[in-house]
């Protein structure tokens, strides 16, 4: 499938069990302040085939499922609050500002849908119904003569499967806009109610 552009990414915390977290769905879709979509790039979408020799001849290959799928993506401007959130940052407290990682952290699950659109301006869409997100390092560099262009951020989401009618599942393709309502539903469903205090 040929995409031009990235237009929009939506994300939604999952609990354990995989299922949406009432409050915590994002979108990054290019208001100031909110973060803008750069760059996707999804691997891992087939498996590497393998062949079974019998009768001095490739015999059978084995091609069913698929490779490690990960998505390699380029985000603008995260928020700091929901960049925490993604990479499972912990506050020491309530009061406190900072965040801390450690021996206990833990990113979360999200489902992420990622939109583009094709040749001809159809929407299209990518859903990655569960995983996690990592980013290895921080950098940064002095300012000099030239203008300043910001770099977008380097995410790295790592994708494993979940139940969806029945069947598991772990990437979702939308040809349309009537697809990518569908495939919308399918990877956020109905948020669950907060816990109670």
């Amino acid at each position: 499938m040929q995409t031009y552009g990235f237009s929009r990414i939506t994300i939604q915390q999952l609990d354990n069990e995989l299922k949406p977290v009432a409050g915590k769905k994002h979108i990054i879709d290019g208001k100031p302040k909110e973060g803008a979509a750069a760059s996707f790039e999804i691997t891992g979408l087939t498996k590497e085939p393998s062949k079974a020799f019998g009768s001095n001849i490739a015999y059978y290959v084995a091609r069913k499922g698929h490779g490690d799928i990960a998505a390699n993506l380029g985000i603008l401007d995260v928020p700091s609050a929901i960049e925490h959130e993604m990479l499972g940052h912990k506050k020491a407290s309530e009061e406190s500002k900072v965040y801390h990682i450690g021996e206990d952290t833990e990113p979360p699950y999200y489902a992420v849908l990622i939109e583009s659109e094709d040749l001809y301006g159809e929407k299209i869409g990518f859903g990655m119904y569960a995983g996690t997100f990592s980013s290895d390092g921080v950098k940064g560099e002095t300012l000099n003569d030239d203008d300043f262009t910001p770099e977008p951020g380097e995410y790295v989401y790592s994708a494993v499967s979940r139940q969806i009618n029945g069947k598991k599942v772990t990437v979702g393709f939308a040809d349309d806009a009537e697809a990518l309502a569908e495939l919308e539903k399918e990877l956020f469903g109905e948020e669950t109610p907060a816990p109670e205090k």
